[in-house]
């Protein structure tokens, strides 16, 4: 019966990162738009926070009007784009805020202040302890970009692997949880945005209840 109990657990927990893993790389984002309000219509029904449901119900709706078009145009605005993107305003004289730069999702530039440091080693060392083998056409990134984590936080938890789902904890605590909060800190911050503002606060739900499991 506990053995259920945990298998059901990681169950969750591995389709709620297969579902940001969707919104945090941009190759799967493309071409999930039905796999998403799937995912969306199952997360909804069972909330991690009241606040959620408002978020869910945007994401929903975007989904269900035009699939992703929209969160594929805030996506590069957000993450890709290397420059500020001025905004409309009907005061000529107001400044531009600084609020829409670029939002980066590499661990190092949290940590160093640059990519590629040692936080890239630390996730290139444990990827390679697990069996997860990446797929290239489903993520570009380096292993300290979030989506990448993401991604291997699914499959950890799914694995039949014992040293997979033991490794998975360590995954959690020292690089998804710690980048994680740099992101969701970063998008609730902004002001320009609709998605992902909404993305922010539920993977900032998720991370406290994958802290809560520690």
């Amino acid at each position: 019966m506990a053995r259920d109990i945990l298998e059901s657990v990681a169950s969750a927990r591995a389709l709620y990162y297969d579902f940001f893993a969707g919104l945090f790389l941009y190759e799967l984002l493309s071409e999930r738009s039905s796999v998403l309000l799937k995912q969306v219509k199952i997360l909804k029904e069972n909330i991690l926070n009241e606040r959620d449901n408002a978020h869910f119900e945007l994401l929903e709706s975007e989904l269900e009007r035009k699939g992703t078009q929209q969160i594929l145009r805030e996506y590069t605005h957000t993450f890709i784009l290397p420059f500020a993107v001025p905004h409309e305003s009907d005061c000529k004289n107001e400044k531009v805020k600084s609020e829409n730069t670029q939002i980066m999702l590499y661990l190092s530039h949290y940590l160093e202040g640059y990519l590629n440091g040692k936080a890239l080693l630390k996730a290139r060392s444990l990827t390679k302890q697990s069996t997860f083998r990446l797929n290239t056409q489903e993520c570009k990134e380096s292993e300290e970009h979030l989506g990448f984590l993401l991604l291997l936080m699914r499959h950890l938890l799914l694995s039949p692997n014992e040293g997979d789902r033991v490794l998975s904890a360590q995954v959690v605590d020292e690089l998804v949880i710690p980048l994680g909060d740099f992101v969701v800190a970063a998008l609730i911050q902004r002001e320009d945005l609709s998605y992902y503002a909404s993305v922010g606060y539920l993977l900032q739900s998720f991370l406290n209840v994958e802290r809560s499991l520690k």
